[in-house]
């Protein structure tokens, strides 16, 4: 189970109360809205209406005059016209509309669809001649050219003029067309950048057709637009929403034979179409004749009037898509056999692979799931001889296209997105390659841009949890890249049954709150089940679903992540970690009574360092117990200063923030610049760690005389009952080694019992409804061990038992060394308590 990091937007409640009350839609609805960043009154209103005829002008488009102009002369004079396509649904999709709409006009129109395989992506100079050689005297581009400049030029001297429509990013030096097409261009004003290559061709449609035609277009085109435009996982925002919102309303009854053959082969015929339905069920079948045969077959089957045809083209794509998943499954494990045997995540943040047995045309697909599974930039390159054609996926904070400019002196060619890219390479460049962007990814990520995110809307409680809540969120439909599906935190919720179903495949949870039963759905999340157990209490981020069945509609959570209950997530690193404070023997009363005058003199009133942290930067505060953390937390969120970002630390820092709360420090590993403050919160288990500390600091202080570090005490007597109760908590009393006896006993196979520490330590408590954490449970065990019960095998978090039968007389948990010297620690304690207070 991945670790990921929850990040909650910072809602604006004035904001929220203002978009909910001027629209009339509930405060949950207006929260999305504002998280969004949509709080322009204007665009509020446009994304709600969310009507077509919003569309922006298309001539606001740099050159759309200059292209418009030069292809009605094309059309009047008779000349050949050739549109150059793209083998991705993104370029099937472009191509099959401009060409459609271009033979309506009368014109003499072909079009051309390199071969993945043999030509790869873009222009290539053996297509414009065979082009050149067919008569064509003007050809245009879709979703492919803005980094063509050598085959423009190349076209130039062949006197076939170009057209550029493209929407990929753009090199500092455009090509020399007749007009370039692409909203990204720097000096390009047009108000939206994001569409996909079908959203520009389609713009170019809405210029030539005028606006008393833009009604016909919509319904002739716009749901070829809308599968072009989901498939390229553009943001679905702006004039991408208007487009996708309306092709999804009328896909279920598009005119289209090719479209409609698609529906139906792929089981969707009579159903309400989503942008999921379009991306994994119908896209993946268009780009399957790209990816393994022909994506001619594609445009065909967009451009016949024969149903005949279109089924036929149909049924081939469906079988193509078969081979295709298998050819994906076997390149997928072959990927993942090569990093675990020959990558080291921890020293390359970017995954770079390549083999001479892999399918150029999948290789796309299966860099997705290597990143989405490691999340982190994945390229995979398929080799043909002593050349290789590579496919890349990339993370949030990594842009990819620009990675490769800063790589280009070991590509052939490149070109995509900030998340996915092409590239050519010669196979000896490789090694340098995977060097080079490594390097340029040290410096621009970080270990925590590689923890996986989710973005959540806001927190949610049982009273949302309504069918008219759900109904509600339909107006910020469609979801998908750029206006992802709401994700709201359910939080301190109760597990009353977990269990797997579909093959173990995914998790099936009821879940309570407020004497609530909801249901929760976790798809592919079936691993899941072995971290928790019923009645732990969960965070659970999610959003929101219907489950019809039996002709019944329940609301359903559907799971993207589920955590302990913070607290409980504390408690349990706390005692982890405090672990290694025992296992250190830190507890010690050996200092000196300068040390305890230097304590003493250092002491500060909790008001003071409140303000303190208000204003001071490069704070550190050590804090010691589980109430400690606790307390700081809250006095933390009180000030106001969790505005501040700060970072909350076990035992080490391994990267410090304005702001740091170290906890359970291992003094030794302390490195202390840096700070100007160190506050320490509550007592320490080991005043000598303090001695260590404060020797530390004078030794800095002595060495620089422009900063100096101020340490400030803030806990006096009373504290000392908080380290008090820690050591009861991780000292088993008799109680506790009889439950955890029994329990093992009970559910070991073969007197043997396997399983997770942490697991365990939860689940006895629950069973007996008595307190129990980690620490308490290992000294458990490791007494039953010592004693002679069992024998104990830990590994991180995973435990092996074996019981031992014991002959003889009885034991006496009362004999066990490890159980004294516990209790001799707690003593040692109150010593140390005793010399503070002298």
């Amino acid at each position: 189970m991945n670790d990921k990091k929850w990040i909650y937007n910072d809602i604006n409640n004035n904001v929220v109360k203002k978009i909910s009350k001027t629209f009339n839609i509930s405060p949950l609805v207006a929260t999305i809205i504002a998280n969004r960043g949509i709080q322009k009154y204007e665009d509020i209103k446009m994304f709600l209406k969310n009507d077509i005829t919003h569309l922006h002008d298309p001539f606001l488009m740099k050159d759309m005059n200059k292209a418009v102009a030069r292809i009605k002369r094309a059309i009047e004079n008779k000349e050949r016209i050739t549109v150059y396509g793209d083998y991705d649904v993104d370029g099937v999709t472009s191509t099959a509309i401009l060409v459609k709409y271009l033979l309506t006009c009368g014109a003499y129109v072909d079009y051309y669809i390199p071969d993945r395989i043999n030509e790869g992506y873009g222009v290539n100079k053996y297509a414009l001649e065979k082009i050149h050689t067919n008569g064509t005297t003007l050809m245009i581009t879709v979703d492919s050219g803005i980094t063509a400049l050598e085959e423009v030029d190349y076209a130039n001297k062949l006197g076939l003029d170009i057209i550029v429509t493209d929407h990929h990013e753009c090199k500092e030096e455009i090509p020399n067309a007749c007009a370039v097409l692409n909203p990204k261009q720097n000096d390009c004003n047009y108000p939206f950048k994001e569409l996909a290559g079908v959203g520009v061709t389609f713009k170019l449609l809405q210029a030539l057709a005028g606006k008393e035609n833009f009604l016909a277009l919509i319904n002739d085109y716009c749901d070829i637009v809308c599968l072009g435009t989901i498939a390229d996982v553009v943001p679905l925002l702006g004039e991408n929403r208007l487009i996708v919102s309306r092709g999804l309303k009328s896909m279920p009854y598009t005119n289209n034979l090719g479209l409609k053959s698609l529906i139906k082969v792929a089981g969707l015929e009579g159903k309400k179409i989503s942008t999921g339905m379009v991306g994994f069920s119908i896209a993946p079948r268009v780009n399957a004749a790209g990816r393994i045969g022909s994506a001619l077959r594609a445009v065909e089957l967009f451009l016949t009037d024969d149903a005949d045809i279109a089924c036929k083209i149909a049924q081939e794509l469906n079988e193509e898509n078969k081979n295709r998943q298998e050819t994906e499954a076997y390149i997928l494990q072959e990927a993942l056999e090569f990093i675990e045997r020959d990558f080291d995540l921890n020293k390359q943040k970017v995954i770079v692979l390549s083999n001479k047995n892999w399918h150029h045309g999948v290789i796309g697909i299966v860099a997705s799931r290597i990143t989405e599974k490691f999340y982190r930039p994945s390229i995979l390159i398929a080799l043909e001889g002593e050349e290789g054609k590579g496919s890349g996926r990339s993370i949030s904070g990594f842009n990819l296209f620009k990675a490769l400019t800063e790589c280009k002196d070991y590509l052939v060619s490149f070109g995509g997105h900030e998340l996915a890219a092409g590239l050519s390479i010669n196979k000896d460049k490789i090694p340098l390659f995977l060097r080079y962007i490594n390097e340029y990814a040290d410096i621009e990520l970080s270990d925590d841009d590689l923890i996986p995110r989710i973005y959540i809307d806001c927190e949610i409680h049982v009273e949302h949890l309504t069918f008219d809540s759900i109904k509600q969120l339909e107006v910020l439909e469609p979801f998908g890249m750029g206006n992802a599906s709401p994700v709201f935190a359910f939080c301190n919720t109760t597990i009353s049954d977990i269990r797997t179903v579909g093959d173990s495949k995914h998790l099936k949870l009821s879940v309570e709150k407020n004497g609530i039963l909801i249901d929760a759905i976790g798809f592919n999340m079936g691993s899941y089940e072995e971290q928790f157990v019923v009645g732990d209490a969960v965070d659970i981020a999610c959003s929101l679903g219907i489950n019809s069945y039996n002709e019944q509609e329940k609301i359903q959570l559907i799971i993207k992540d589920i955590k302990l209950e913070k607290n409980k997530i504390i408690e349990c690193k706390y005692y982890k970690t405090f672990d290694s404070c025992v296992r250190n023997d830190i507890i010690s009363n050996v200092i000196s009574s300068q040390t305890i005058d230097r304590m003493r003199e250092q002491k500060e009133n909790l008001i003071s360092f409140l303000n303190e942290i208000k204003i001071n930067d490069n704070c550190l505060i050590i804090v010691n117990t589980l109430r400690g953390i606790r307390e700081i937390l809250k006095d933390i969120k009180v000030s106001g200063e969790n505005k501040k970002s700060y970072g909350i630390h076990f035992n080490t820092i391994n990267k410090k923030s304005s702001l740091d709360i170290l906890i359970n420090p291992l003094m030794h590993n302390l490195d202390v610049t840096g700070y100007n403050h160190i506050y320490i919160y509550d007592p320490c288990f080991n005043l000598s760690a303090i001695y260590e500390l404060f020797n530390q600091i004078s030794y800095f202080n002595s060495n620089n005389d422009t900063n100096s570090i101020k340490v400030h005490i803030l806990f006096d007597h009373d504290k000392f009952e908080w380290c008090k109760e820690v050591m009861d908590s991780i000292i088993p009393e008799r109680h506790d080694f009889v439950i955890v006896y029994q329990y093992i006993k009970t559910r070991s196979i073969n007197e043997v019992y396997s399983g997770n520490l942490c697991l365990l330590n939860r689940s006895i408590s629950i069973s007996y409804n008595t307190p129990m954490n980690y620490l308490k449970i290992k000294n458990c065990l490791q007494i039953f061990e010592e004693l002679g019960l069992i024998k104990l095998t830990i590994s991180d978090d995973d435990v092996i038992i074996k019981q031992c039968h014991h002959k003889g007389k009885k034991v006496n948990i009362e004999n066990s060394l490890k159980l004294k010297k516990l209790r001799s620690l707690r003593d040692r304690l109150q010593e140390c308590e005793n010399f503070f207070l002298e």
